[in-house]
């Protein structure tokens, strides 16, 4: 009979101080952990139906065997190492912030589970102000990567709504978006290279140069792979100055199709805003702040909120730009206060979500896809009309491109009992992404896929998912990196 998991695990740890990597190499007993408390937490991040499930039938066994935190890049390929050899599974973590299950092991991995996460790795290791870039371990927190370029006058752009709990490897893990995206890119705009452990424990650094011709892109390949190809460990990032002013406007438009167009024609003339945010009249009507549209003289319909920012002369430019654009589209100027109103709470909603789930019987969840210009409006109309029961479907606009936008949907509904809660999102979830799906849209913008969009990456991307299946077993023959995701 074959040990089973715990016994195997026992099997590995010397005493209570030490877990043996190899003759020379021991992790130290405040780097590793199996404590049942510990599993517990780490088996989910934040997708809403394991929070669904966690409230409706109550805490379930753990899905990971050992929690280990390293502090160097060299102690990741260790362990990489000897999990090889006592043929454990690898679960890059960051900060457990991601929506969509990307952390959790697949159900029928029967391996040994181990979770290497990485937050004791946070150093802001350069800022080289001449290539303007900095390097860091991917472990940090994003909200303080960011106040450690503040400090020395730069910025990186990257500033998602859950700047406060996530880390630089989830961003380059899922393909995140900032809030300040339309300036400054999405992460895989802002990369230069990649410090990434391999499945065969060796350390490799993707570039050296901001473009070359040396092959594929061997960054973009590893970017959005969820932690299926390796672990990375450090990157270097683009920065910029920190802007010497910001403008904020607000807009308000009749139509949703006006905000679009008027948004498209912006972007399409050049002009480069940091945010644009297009709120359709149900979203706006229900979340942004009564005072704010009254006193700037909202007279029904979207909102648009614009900001702009870096050096004067060119932010005074692209204000007057805007505005003169907006008048082309039937939009009305609003003043600037709704615009700084949001800019003041533009993380507030991220610590809305949990609150709103423990209610019970209430199913809450975002879904943002993007589409080309030419299919947009459709995308938004489809989504719109799904029937989802009882609920509602919110939508704004917060990253655009000269090629077309993103649409981030919020659905609110109501499972009628608590035994029905999770096949009513199951169900819903099915309604909204075929919906997404048959008018044009890809189904993740920044979010990633996870556990959750698995399925459905393989009837967005077809046959080259065959061809990534090569691809992984190129870089990982034994499957032991997040095993059974990205279609794997």
């Amino acid at each position: 009979m074959m040990p089973s998991c715990t016994e195997n695990l026992q099997n590995w740890i010397n005493s209570k101080k030490n877990i043996v990597i190899s003759d020379s190499y021991h992790i130290k007993e405040d780097n590793w952990s199996t404590d049942p408390l510990v599993l517990h937490s780490y088996s989910q991040d934040l997708w809403p139906r394991k929070l669904l499930e966690l409230r409706e039938r109550g805490p379930a066994d753990p899905t990971v065997d050992l929690v280990i935190w390293p502090e160097t890049t060299q102690e990741v390929s260790g362990i990489v190492i000897w999990a090889s050899k006592v043929d454990a599974m690898i679960c890059p973590y960051g900060a457990g912030s991601g929506v969509c299950g990307a952390v959790i092991p697949a159900a029928n991995e029967k391996r040994l589970k181990v979770l290497i996460d990485l937050k004791k790795m946070h150093e802001v290791t350069k800022i080289d102000p001449v290539s303007m870039t900095v390097s860091a371990q991917t472990g940090i927190i994003g909200e303080n990567l960011e106040r450690a370029l503040n400090q020395e006058g730069y910025t990186l752009g990257h500033f998602p709504s859950s700047i406060y709990c996530s880390t630089l490897g989830g961003y380059l893990a899922a393909r995140s978006a900032g809030q300040f995206s339309t300036k400054y890119g999405k992460i895989e705009d802002m990369v230069l290279s990649l410090e990434v452990v391999l499945p065969n424990g060796k350390v490799v650094e993707t570039s050296r140069a901001p473009r070359s011709a040396m092959g594929p892109d061997w960054t973009q390949l590893l970017l959005g792979s969820e932690g299926t190809l390796g672990v990375v460990t450090s990157a270097t990032m683009q920065i910029h100055r920190l802007p010497e002013k910001k403008a904020f406007l607000s807009f308000s438009a009749k139509e949703i199709s006006h905000a679009i167009h008027f948004a498209r024609n912006l972007m399409q003339s050049g002009v480069r805003p940091a945010v644009i945010r297009i709120y359709d009249s149900l979203e706006t009507s229900l979340t942004v702040s009564k005072d704010n549209l009254t006193s700037d003289h909202y007279e029904g319909g979207c909102v648009v909120v614009v900001l702009f920012e870096g050096i004067t002369d060119l932010v005074n430019a692209e204000e007057k730009a805007a505005k003169h654009i907006a008048q082309n589209y039937q939009l009305r100027f609003m003043g600037p206060k709704m615009a700084e109103y949001w800019y003041v709470h533009r993380y507030d909603v991220s610590y809305k979500q949990q609150l709103i789930l423990s209610h019970e019987k209430i199913v809450l969840d975002t879904f943002e896809i993007a589409a080309t210009w030419d299919r947009l409006e459709q995308v938004y109309h489809t989504v719109k009309k799904t029937q989802i029961g009882f609920g509602m479907i919110l939508a704004h606009l917060s990253h655009f491109y000269h090629t077309g936008a993103n649409i981030y949907f919020t659905l609110v509904g109501h499972g009628q009992t608590s035994q029905k809660t999770i096949p009513y999102y199951d169900q819903v979830w099915e309604k909204i992404l075929q919906s997404a799906f048959d008018s044009g849209a890809t189904l993740s913008h920044h979010h990633g896929v996870g556990t959750q969009k698995m399925h459905w990456l393989n009837k967005e991307k077809g046959d080259l998912i065959e061809i990534y299946k090569k691809v992984k077993h190129g870089f990982d023959p034994e499957n032991r990196f997040n095993a059974n995701k990205m279609g794997c």
